[in-house]
Formats: C-alpha cells, structure tokens, sequence
C-alpha cells in the first residue's frame, strides 16, 4: 500500500504556491534562506495520484424534525372541532335573531288587535259611520237567535245599529256596491260552568256568492270553551276582522257552532258589521 501525504509549500518572496508530494521511503531536506523552501525527493519514486476531498456542505436551514401522523390527525380533528363550534354559536345567534323578531311582530300584532278591538267598540256606542261609502253596523239585541242558515239575527235599526247603502236579510248583510271591504265580529262568550260535552266553539265570517253553490268561510276562530275548574263561571270575547273582496249581491254572515254560549247583555259586547275601504 501506498500512503500519500500532501506538504504545502510557500514561496514567501514570490508570492506563489506550491505543492510538493511525498511518497514512501523518501527522504525530505529542506533549507532555509529567508525567501524560498525547496523540498527534495528521492530519485525515482513515483507520484501519486492527488485525490481532493471537498469540505461538507452547510445546509440552508436549520434540521427540522418530520411530524408524527397521530399529532397532524390531532391538529385536523381540533380545527374541525373550532368550526363546528363556530357554526353552533352562528346558529344560535340567527335563532335568537329571529325569535327576537317574532316576538317583536307577535307583541305589534297583538297590539294592534286590541287598538282595532277598542276603536270598534266605541264605533259601536254611537260613532257616524263613513259618509259617502257602505257601511253597516248590527247588533245582537236582546236575544240570541239563529237563522235557517245557522246564522245569528241581528239588530239592525235600533240603538247603535244602521245600515248605509248595504242590505238585510235573515242575519246577511247585503252588498249593494263592489269594493274592498273591512268586516268585523265581536261576540260575548259566557258559560255559568263547563260543558260536559263539545267544549269546543266555533266563531266565523262566511261569504255566501252565486258563482259557488257552498258558503265560503272568510274568517274562523276556535275557542276551548272549557279552560279551567268547572265549578267557576267561564266568560271569554271571540274578534274576528279582516279586509276581503265584496261583489254586489254577495251576503255575508256570522255562524257560531254554540250559540248557548253567546251571551247577551247589551250593544258593546257582540256585534257585526262592514264599511267599504
């Protein structure tokens, strides 16, 4: 085997560099004059190959240590927990946004049925009617009595009761010209105790018309006519209103599934009529 070694030389005077290689056996003298370094070899040794090795690389950036499957797995199932709790929070907010607003709606509702209630009510104690359109105002009188059609009678010349420009006959209000029209009802509900039997009652607007042969029910509302302890009196008030097409010569009516329960005690209390808008 051969061992090869590498002496670097410099010649300090001329500035230049050297490279003397050295072989086993050799003999190596070298003397010193200030400006040069020589290096001598013995005759007929042959040189060997000179092999560079390169100095190791430095990376460009520090050694990062590969993530562990489980701990990304984690990392995902943690972010997708975050959204789903995003989402429930955005749900709640929108449901209670919305409640809000029903609840807003349901009070404005509210007061406006009672605004509508007791503006009728004093139109029933002896207000003038609309001058220049329809209108009729009826009430229930002094008893309550039921029509072939199974509609309430009502008064309709007496006390606070008029009609103008509309008709009568048999419970019906008649129209006499074609518009829009506001209809109203108010009864007086009252029972000394519970029912035994049906305590369901059934108050409604129906419209009766030529071009069908059945009423058409305009306006409904079912009151459980049994809502505590039957040992107490039971009293309740049933308002319908609404705004609905009338053509000339269609009758509307009011049916009541129970009139025993309609009580009668004077003309503020149950009532019928319409006005043209």
């Amino acid at each position: 085997m051969w061992a090869s070694h590498s002496l670097e030389c410099i010649t300090q005077a001329a500035g230049k560099r050297q490279t003397c290689l050295l072989s086993s056996p050799f003999q190596a003298g070298a003397t010193t004059d200030g400006s040069s370094i020589y290096c001598m070899m013995e005759a007929g040794t042959a040189y060997p190959s000179v092999f560079v090795v390169d100095a190791p690389s430095q990376r460009d950036g520090p050694f990062v240590p590969p993530v562990p499957r489980s701990q990304k797995k984690g990392q995902r199932a943690q972010v997708l927990l975050w959204i789903l709790v995003l989402l429930m929070l955005t749900a709640v907010v929108v449901q209670g946004y919305f409640l809000i607003s029903f609840r807003k709606e349901l009070d404005k509702a509210t007061v406006t049925q009672e605004a509508v209630e007791a503006s009728y009510e004093k139109f029933a104690q002896g207000h003038s009617p609309p001058t220049g359109k329809p209108a009729a105002h009826l009430t229930l009188g002094s008893s309550v009595n039921m029509a072939m059609n199974r509609g309430l009678l009502w008064e309709y010349k007496d006390g606070s009761a008029f009609l103008q420009d509309m008709g009568y006959k048999d419970g019906s209000l008649i129209c006499n010209k074609s518009g829009l029209y506001y209809i109203y009802s108010k009864l007086y509900l009252g029972y000394p105790s519970c029912p035994t039997t049906n305590p369901l009652l059934t108050h409604s607007i129906c419209k009766r018309t030529s071009n069908y042969p059945k009423e058409i029910v305009l306006l409904t509302n079912n009151i459980l006519s049994c809502n505590w302890d039957s040992h107490r009196d039971w009293r309740h008030n049933s308002f319908l209103a609404g705004i609905v097409q009338l053509e000339e010569k269609e009758e509307v009516f009011v049916k009541v599934s129970q009139s025993q329960l309609v009580r009668v005690k004077d003309d503020s209390k149950s009532y019928f009529g319409a006005f043209m808008i």
